[in-house]
């Protein structure tokens, strides 16, 4: 029961965490692959902490599950000395039903199997018994298992809950990517062209000739052709608007 109840929670919630997330992100992608994945994570931390959040939760709920189902008996020999265990397996758990109403009467009749005195039934009994023996030690470790897990899962839950709010409200509806070099128009506020030429080493942005080569179009990277302009690569900060022409 225990190991199938965290499978049903594993194929469910993390599944459906992974496909939220991507389902957030896919239409960002032109977005970050124009970027690139380090300038995207820098200019949108709290977002990229909440994905990692999400999936770093989602991942302890598989860690957790995988433990409680991969639950076992103890060994046999340390079964068989824990009398108290025994003890209340037969008379709490019924492991010897129809044959063996306590550990005691097992125990005897294990002495005349090991003695070659036990008849067959018996004998199919005794196996019957110990195989149910070690199935009611693995459904217990399971259950331990099951009850840390369940704790878990409750405060992943929680993490991958507000994780996903955080990471759709704030992962941005970015701009279209820049797919091709195209020639564009810089404006620039009244006071710009001094720090334009400062920064370009460019004459004039009039007799610049501005392509933008990738990123987005909110903030493309630029190649300018003109007058001492710089061969480097030049992205214009966020006052200076650019037009495609």
């Amino acid at each position: 029961m225990y190991k199938d109840t965290a499978k049903w929670l594993l194929t469910f919630t993390p599944i459906a965490a992974i496909v939220t997330l991507a389902l957030t992100l896919a239409p960002r992608v032109g977005a970050i692959a124009a970027t690139g994945f380090t300038h995207w994570v820098v200019a949108n931390p709290i977002a990229t902490a909440a994905v990692a959040l999400t999936l770093f939760a989602a991942a302890i709920i598989v860690v957790l599950c995988s433990h409680v189902l991969l639950a076992k008996p103890r060994p046999w020999t340390e079964l068989r000395a824990d009398d108290e265990w025994c003890s209340k397996a037969f008379s709490d758990d019924a492991v010897g039903v129809p044959l063996f109403g306590s550990s005691t009467s097992y125990e005897k009749i294990e002495v005349a199997a090991l003695q070659n005195d036990a008849t067959a039934a018996e004998q199919t009994a005794l196996a019957a018994t110990s195989r149910r023996m070690l199935e009611l030690s693995e459904a217990q470790n399971a259950e331990a298992r099951f009850k840390r897990f369940i704790w878990g899962y409750g405060i992943c839950m929680v993490i991958i809950v507000a994780g996903m709010c955080i990471a759709t409200a704030g992962v941005p509806l970015a701009p279209d990517a820049v797919t091709k070099p195209t020639k564009v128009s810089i404006l620039l506020p009244p006071d710009g062209e001094s720090r334009f030429t400062e920064e370009t080493q460019c004459a004039t942005v009039t007799g610049t000739t501005a392509i933008a080569v990738r990123g987005l179009w909110d903030r493309p990277v630029l190649r300018l052709f003109g007058p001492g302009c710089t061969q480097a690569e030049w992205t214009p900060t966020a006052e200076i608007l650019i037009a495609p022409k």
